[in-house]
């Protein structure tokens, strides 16, 4: 009869068993990840689905509370209520990365380190893809950095910065990295918004990245904007690190 080696590492931990209402969400996911449900949809009455899933109605209410504090269901309550299915949004991503900031477990070195990543496969298929539409879109979104240089309040220059951003994602017309660049910007645009940088110094800067954009000189738009994210992080930095 074989024997087991006494230096063999093992992983004999407990086998964890599934609880009722984690099979009956699998199964609801299932149906999203085949198409079978899309946003909108409603689900089946309660008593419907346990009868459906012969499972009880507990489960079923338990299973749907879990999907609905996932983000993939709204639960309406009232006669022409119900479970309905969410269309998908970064809001829940956005607050996860700025509940981790907040938290200290993310720092704005990592998120640099991210969005300087993450934007430079942003910048470069949208110079491939931005329509006339995009375009004027990104140059309003400049603009108002300048106009925001004369503006007393943080509020102007910080939305024009989250709406910069949201158009340059909005024109790679690819909905996940317009999710994720929305999920980012939000929590470091407010992060930076307390450390005020030089507003003449972000407007100059967007100038010379749309210059480069306006052409498609894609490696002159990323070198442009990876010198503004270092600026920004810099400045963040020396400004936190005073007494």
């Amino acid at each position: 009869m074989p024997s087991v080696s006494p230096s063999l590492p093992l992983d004999l931990t407990p086998v964890q068993s599934v609880r009722t209402f984690e099979v009956v969400e699998q199964r609801i996911r299932d149906q999203l990840s085949s198409g079978r449900l899309k946003p909108g949809d409603k689900l089946p009455p309660e008593r419907e689905l346990a009868e459906l899933l012969q499972v009880g109605r507990n489960t079923v209410r338990e299973a749907l509370r879990s999907l609905e504090n996932a983000g993939l269901l709204t639960l309406v309550r009232g006669v022409k209520g119900g479970a309905f299915i969410r269309a998908s949004d970064s809001g829940r991503v956005t607050q996860a990365v700025n509940d981790l900031v907040e938290m200290g477990s993310i720092s704005l070195d990592d998120l640099t380190e991210v969005r300087i990543h993450l934007l430079d496969a942003v910048v470069r298929l949208a110079s491939e893809r931005a329509t006339d539409l995009d375009m004027t879109s990104l140059e309003q979104a400049v603009q108002d950095t300048v106009d925001a240089v004369k503006d007393v309040s943080d509020a102007k220059r910080l939305s024009s910065s989250l709406e910069f951003y949201r158009c340059l994602a909005a024109a790679t017309h690819n909905r996940a990295f317009a999710m994720l660049m929305d999920s980012i910007s939000d929590p470091v645009v407010r992060l930076l918004g307390t450390v005020r940088y030089p507003a003449r110094d972000l407007a100059a800067a967007r100038k010379r990245f749309m210059a480069c954009f306006r052409v498609r000189d894609a490696n002159g738009a990323c070198r442009e904007l990876n010198s503004l994210l270092m600026s920004l992080r810099d400045h963040a930095n020396k400004q936190q690190s005073k007494p």
